[in-house]
Parts: C-alpha cells; structure tokens; sequence
C-alpha cells in the first residue's frame, strides 16, 4: 500500500500544472457559477430562507444532476467562492493517484505507472476539462472507479463485485450526464465482446438505485436527458453558429479563441477527436499488435485485464469518431468529450507498451512516449491554457465585466435581464440580484430555446417583449448594438466591451 506513495508527486505536478493559469485568472469559467448559484440556493432552503430558485425568466424546474452541486453547499460560500478554481483540478489529483495505483498493481514497474500519470495529466482535454469548475472532472473519477470494479469481475468472474459496482454506478448518474453516454457506450462494447450481462446488469439497477436514492428525482434528470438530446437533434445544425450571425462568413470573424477552435473542430472533425489525447496511439498501437500478431508487445502476465482496457479504450475511441464524422448522430455530442473516459485505460496501455516492447524496441516505446509527450501533450496543452484561460476576457469576471454587474445589481426594481452572448447569463446569475433570460432545465431548451438559441430566429423586440426583458447585457466584442437594432436604446452603464442597454423602448415598440 506505500507504494502509492511514488504517485503523489506527479499528481500533485498535475494539480499545479492545471492550476497554473488560473492563478492570475481566478474567475475563468462559465458553467462555475451556475452551479455556485445553485449550491447557494441549497445552503439558503436548508437554512429555511428559500423555497424556489426564482433568478430564471423561463419557468421551468431544474433538472441537473444534483451531486456537486449538493456537495459544494456543504461547505461556506466564501470558501468555496475563493478556491473554486482548484476544486477541479483537486478532483483530477485524485483520478491520478487512482491511476497510479491500478497501473502499479497490475504491472509492478514503478517508471511505466509514473509515465501513465505524465501521459494522464498532459492529455489537452483533461488539461482544458479542468480549468473551471465543473460536474466533468468529478464524473471522470466515479467513471474509473466503476471501472475498478467492473475490471475485477473482468478478471475473476465473481459477481460479488456488482453491489460495487452499482453502488458507484448510481454516484455517477446523479453527478453528469455526459458520462453516462460513454458508460452506455462502454457497457455494450464490453457486454458483447466479453459475452456477460454483468455490465448491462449493473447499469440497470444504478438507474433504478439512482430514481430510489434521490426519492424519484433522478426521472426528472432522466427525462430532461432524454429532452435536452432531442432539443440538440433539432438544433445540431447551428452548433458552432452565431447567435445573431448564424453560419454567415461574417460568424467567423470573431477573436474568441474558443469559437476559432470550435471552427477547426467543425472543418475537421476526425483530428479533433484524436488530438484531444495524442496518447490514444498506444492502445491503438496495442490493439493493431494483437490483432496481426505482430509480437512487439509480449504478452502481459494481466493480458486479460489489459483487454479489457482496449474495449473501454476503443470503444469510446470508436463512438467519439462515429459521432464527429456521421451527421446523423453527431446531436449524441461532442466526439472528443467521450475520449475524456478513455483517457484512464489510454494511460493504461502506455504502460503496457513500455513494459512489454520486445528489449531490442524498448527504446523505441520510451522515445515514442517522450515525443507524444512533447509534440502531443505539453505543447497544446500549454497553447491552450494560455490563449483560452490565461488571457481570457470574455468568458472571465474581469474588472469591466464587474463594473457593469454591478450596475445591474443596483437596478430596482431588479433587472429582467437577456445577454449576448448568452453564457453571460451565468455570472449575472451569480453576481446580481438579477433575474436572468436562462433556464437550468432541459425542458426549458425544448420549450423555449429555439428562438433564441443557438441562434435568434425572432425579431429581438418580439423576444424582449414575450419574455418582459428590460435590460440587456451586452459583449460588444461578441456582437454590436448596431446589429442588435439597439444601437439608439439608451445606456445604462458601458465598461468595455461590456454595455448595459435599457431596453424598455424598443420592448414598447413591438408590442
């Protein structure tokens, strides 16, 4: 058990590695203070203070799993506002440590485990995943943890293993929807090439568990799962859309690094998958082995656990591209975000290929990792942090975002606020006494979304007027008044590029 001792360092190299951005841009985030808002809203219901969040303008009850946010209340809210910039990089430690002690105890080589922690820790989408507080890096370690237990019935066929595994399973569905996709991937791939119904098992009974625990609330996220997937099935089509330009040449001209990366993603969907984690070439490499029977990496006294690995590897791997590439699915989600789960059994079988190259190619395999490392990890990892976190200004709590924020808390009667774009519902959400044009809820996208988001398919006075909006927060990087048709409303308060309009005129115009 000391052994896990020798993961501590890398992990804690991650975690400052990860934090190293945010510790000159400690309000980066924009799903951070929807959850913080709502954490809030459970301390003040459980201090008697608060029986219905009433910040959102469209009426409909949230449905997000609850899990984070139910553990973040727990704690006092001036702690958590000042360290909610490490909360998911801490969450990731943890998944390293983890990793390193599953690669430890199945290969004994210390070196290997270590080099499965760097290639965990320098994938860019687990490097990105983590620079804001979000539901992703808690999800990501439940995720691995079931596959602990779902590996030891791999390899010893006992089923004493399935109260774990449910157990786990079920923390997991109240905390993040996007991972139960890939568990619901990961469970057919390995149900059908393994021949068990453990796993199908498993799932079944956390969904039942999860409806039982939260005494039936989990339907409701269930259901608003099922409903965001079919609002996304309608709207997949703007994804990377404008919400005032649409698809326009125009749309493209932004300097948001973020829409720019979106573009690529957009242009070459295949890449964008495999350059989320330039480690996915040793399963691959692994798998192309096995199959040819090449011989170059020998065979491992956990082969069998090792196989498991590549199913869950490549199975995500596989359903990531599917997605990307075949417009038809491509509403399931974003492709590379399911490589997120594979990142642990990626790790995984780097270790396999440093320790079991045949000794004439061991120098290879190190080599490989090293420029993988570089060229694939550290890099990327670097270019990202610094152009997408570091010097960020627009999805940040700057100082002029600050200025006009509190212009807006200062209105009464209080704000009924709409934002360009419209994640800047979020901080005004947590930030002011507003009440925000946004909704927590699935079913609030279905019912209400599609003229508003992800592009405005209504004349905006007619919004402003059906939704009773007086004032709108504005990016003028993002879009200018001119193109709202706001350009003569007068102004409430103006810290660039953040403008406060009043919109009550042009509401009364439409009406």
């Amino acid at each position: 058990m000391l052994e896990i001792l020798w993961g501590l360092p890398v992990a804690a190299a991650s975690l400052l590695f990860q934090i190293r951005p945010r510790i000159g841009n400690r309000h980066f985030g924009v799903d951070t203070w929807r959850h913080l808002a709502i954490a809030e809203h459970y301390r003040r219901r459980r201090r008697g203070e608060a029986a219905e969040f009433d910040q959102y303008i469209l009426p409909e009850p949230s449905d997000y799993p609850p899990l984070l946010r139910g553990l973040l209340s727990l704690f006092p809210k001036q702690a958590v506002d000042r360290w909610q910039w490490v909360i998911s990089p801490l969450f990731d430690a943890a998944h390293s440590v983890l990793l390193f002690a599953v690669a430890y105890s199945l290969s004994g080589n210390l070196a290997a485990s270590l080099a499965a922690q760097g290639a965990y820790a320098l994938a860019p989408l687990i490097v990105m995943e983590n620079s804001s507080l979000s539901t992703r890096s808690m999800a990501a370690l439940l995720f691995s943890s079931l596959m602990v237990p779902h590996l030891a019935y791999h390899a010893s066929g006992s089923w004493i293993w399935l109260p774990v595994s449910v157990a786990v399973s079920t923390v997991l569905f109240l905390t993040h929807r996007m991972a139960l996709q890939a568990l619901a991937a990961v469970t057919v791939a390995l149900s059908l090439w393994f021949l068990t119904p453990y796993y199908l098992a498993s799932f079944a009974a956390a969904w039942l568990a999860a409806l039982v625990v939260s005494r039936g609330f989990y339907w409701r996220v269930f259901t608003g799962h099922l409903a965001m997937l079919w609002w996304w099935r309608g709207n997949i089509h703007n994804r990377y859309a404008h919400q005032i330009r649409g698809l326009s040449p125009r749309a493209g001209q932004s300097g948001d690094p973020v829409f720019r990366i979106y573009e690529f993603v957009r242009r070459m969907p295949f890449i964008a998958v495999l350059a989320a984690n330039a480690f996915v070439v040793f399963p691959v490499l692994v798998a192309i082995d096995r199959g040819f029977g090449s011989d170059f990496v020998r065979s491992l006294a956990w082969d069998r656990e090792l196989a498991f690995m590549l199913v869950w590897t490549l199975a995500l791997l596989a359903t990531g591209v599917l997605i990307r590439q075949v417009r038809a699915v491509e509403w399931l989600g974003e492709g590379e975000r399911y490589g997120e789960y594979a990142a642990f059994p990626t790790a995984l079988a780097l270790t396999a290929v440093v320790t079991g190259m045949r000794p004439d190619l061991a120098w290879a395999a190190w080599t490989l990792f090293a420029v993988v490392a570089l060229v694939g990890g550290l890099a990327p990892s670097l270019y990202l942090q610094q152009n997408v976190v570091a010097r960020d200004t627009s999805r940040s709590l700057t100082p002029a975002l600050r200025e006009v924020l509190a212009a807006i808390d200062r209105l009464e009667p209080r704000a009924r606020l709409m934002t360009f774009p419209l994640f800047l519902a979020d901080f005004a959400l947590y930030f002011t006494r507003a009440r925000v044009l946004s909704t927590d809820s699935s079913l609030g996208h279905l019912h209400h979304y599609d003229d508003i988001w992800p592009v405005l398919q209504r004349p905006l006075p007619e919004i402003l007027g059906r939704y009773d909006v007086d004032h709108v927060l504005v990016n003028e990087s993002y879009v200018g008044l001119d193109e709202l048709g706001l350009d003569q409303a007068p102004i409430r308060a103006r810290s660039q590029p953040f403008c406060l309009v009043d919109v009550r005129s042009v509401r009364a115009s439409s009406s």
